[in-house]
C-alpha cells in the first residue's frame, strides 16, 4: 500500500476585521477542510482504516466588526462534521467575542481580552430609517443575548447590567474562564 493521502491543515486565522472577506474565508477553508475529512473517511475505509479527523483551529485577534457576515460564520461552525475550537491570542472583541464563544472547544491566552458590547448602530436619515434600524438592532441585539446565554456562564442579570450602564464589557482570560466564555486558559 503507498502512503495515503493526509488531511489538510486545520489552523485558520482571524486577525483582521469580521467583514464579507474575512467571514468568507474562514467559511470557505471550514467547508473545504469538512469535505476533505469525508472524502478520507471513505479513502481510510477502503483499506480498513479509520480516519479520526482532528479538530479546526480558528486563532482570533479580532477587535470584530459586522454582525451580519459573523452569524453566517457561526451557522458553519456549528455545522456537522470535524468540530471547530477556537483561541484567542490577542483580543476577541465584539464579533470577535462571539466567534470565540463558539468554537467546540475554547481557549484563551493567558494576556488576551475579551469584550461584549451592545450591537452598534450607525442609523442616519429620515426618522422612518432610523426606527426601522433601531428595530432591527433590537432584533440583533435579542440574536446576540440569546447566543450568549446558551453558550456561556454569563446571566440575563448581568447582561442587563452591562446594558444599562451602556459599556464595553471587557474580560480578560480570568474573567473570561469564570463567565464560562473560555474552557481553558493558555499561559
Amino acid at each position: 500500500m503507498s502512503e495515503l493521502e493526509r488531511p489538510a491543515p486545520r489552523n485558520l486565522f482571524l486577525a483582521q476585521q469580521v467583514d464579507q472577506d474575512s467571514m468568507n474565508h474562514l467559511s470557505r477553508a471550514i467547508v473545504e477542510i469538512r469535505e476533505h475529512d469525508e472524502y478520507l473517511k471513505k479513502l481510510y475505509a477502503l483499506y480498513h482504516l479509520k480516519y479520526d479527523p482532528q479538530p479546526i483551529v480558528i486563532y482570533i485577534d479580532s477587535y470584530g466588526g459586522a454582525v451580519y457576515q459573523c452569524f453566517g460564520l457561526l451557522s458553519i461552525m456549528k455545522d456537522k462534521g470535524t468540530p471547530v475550537n477556537t483561541i484567542v491570542t490577542g483580543c476577541a472583541m465584539s464579533c470577535g467575542f462571539m466567534i470565540a464563544i463558539h468554537g467546540n472547544h475554547r481557549t484563551a491566552h493567558k494576556h488576551a481580552t475579551l469584550m461584549y458590547h451592545q450591537v452598534s448602530t450607525g442609523a442616519r436619515g429620515k426618522v422612518a430609517d432610523v426606527e426601522e434600524d433601531i428595530l432591527e438592532a433590537k432584533r440583533l441585539q435579542k440574536v446576540i443575548e440569546e447566543m450568549t446565554l446558551e453558550t456561556t456562564k454569563i446571566t440575563k442579570d448581568k447582561l442587563d447590567k452591562v446594558y444599562k450602564k451602556k459599556q464595553d464589557w471587557y474580560m480578560d482570560a480570568k474573567d473570561a474562564l469564570k463567565w464560562g466564555c473560555v474552557d481553558v486558559i493558555v499561559t
